[in-house]
């Protein structure tokens, strides 16, 4: 447990440090524009400011927007609901009433739910000031989440798209180090295909790319889609070829021709898909040298006389390899193109 917070600091230090700056830059900022302006609820104000902050500068626009959105949201139902009722109910029936509303709103929209805030202020506020508390509240929060914004976008800026690159790379590496564990697999009997880091390594960077994907702004969300849409279906053909070294007896253990040819497979694919990950070209020699060993390791696996359960996991080990060749070249392609 020790071991992998560790590694989860080292993982997400620039983002906790990032995140810890910003905070602290945003929050005085808030504070003496509040102060400046003469305006009351700096609470509010530096509360919205901080709590909008997001990993990316995307991330934190439309964290504000939303915080504007749910606080005018917020406002309208607490003022409905309060002009619903007599004034001799009281605040704790307007409260119920508008957060019975509030509520029922955020759980279909749940980030709506800090609309919430702007709802209560204005139910617990006097009957005679309830419009100046709703606007000055509403001031307030959008005040603050303007400032976060632009403390995001001067101090230590990181762009969702930047985000989406670092993350996918990750994920690239990992897909690289478990297509290499299975090629080597399929060479030695008893060898384990993958190993749970490399796994979850994939998957968590995999995660924090769509989310950055996600909160990408202005950018072309559509090619980086298919980069990791192909990502994904490189992947998953990887598992295919862990599926057939899954057997005691490796496809290609007891052939020294197809154990050698796999072996430089695995060189190169691994050296394609590091390459990818670095940014760098001259993918050609290696590809073209992959396609001439798939063939050849192909028409070895599709014409060999092993017996029926050993032909069946080289058959499996095959398609695995086609497929693997194939999204390989969607990926490729998919990647120039962002280029």
């Amino acid at each position: 447990m020790f071991d992998h917070l560790l590694q989860n600091l080292r993982m997400n230090w620039r983002d906790m440090a990032r995140r810890a700056v910003q905070s602290a830059v945003a929050a005085p900022a808030t504070y003496l524009l509040m102060r400046g302006l003469d305006l009351n609820e700096s609470f509010l104000a530096i509360l919205s400011a901080v709590l909008i902050i997001q990993p990316s500068v995307g991330g934190t626009m439309g964290a504000a927007f939303t915080r504007v959105q749910a606080t005018f949201a917020g406002s309208l139902i607490s003022l409905a609901c309060l002009a619903l009722l007599p004034d001799v109910w009281g605040t704790t029936v307007a409260l119920a009433l508008s957060m019975l509303v509030v509520g029922g709103v955020a759980g279909a929209r749940p980030d709506w739910t800090y609309g919430a805030v702007a709802a209560v202020g204005i139910a617990m506020a006097p009957d005679s000031a309830m419009l100046e508390t709703s606007a000055a509240r509403g001031v307030a929060i959008a005040l603050g989440a303007a400032t976060g914004v632009l403390v995001a976008l001067v101090v230590w800026p990181d762009r969702a798209e930047a985000r989406f690159d670092r993350h996918f790379r990750r994920a690239l590496r990992a897909t690289a180090t478990r297509l290499g564990d299975a090629l080597k697999a399929a060479t030695q009997d008893g060898q384990e295909p993958a190993l749970p880091d490399h796994v979850s390594e994939y998957y968590k960077a995999v995660q924090e790319a769509q989310e950055a994907l996600s909160a990408a702004k202005l950018v072309d969300r559509a090619g980086m889609n298919r980069r990791l849409e192909a990502l994904r279906m490189l992947y998953n053909s990887v598992i295919i070829l862990d599926r057939a070294t899954e057997d005691d007896r490796a496809p290609s253990a007891s052939d020294n021709d197809l154990k050698a040819q796999s072996d430089t497979l695995r060189q190169d694919a691994c050296a394609v898909l590091r390459a990818l990950a670095d940014g760098e070209g001259g993918l050609d020699p290696r590809i073209d040298r992959m396609d001439s060993i798939l063939a050849h390791l192909q028409a070895c696996l599709a014409g060999d006389k092993a017996a029926p359960e050993t032909h069946q996991t080289r058959n499996v080990f095959a398609f695995g390899l086609h497929e693997v060749r194939r999204t390989l070249a969607t990926l490729i392609d998919a990647c120039q193109s962002a280029d």
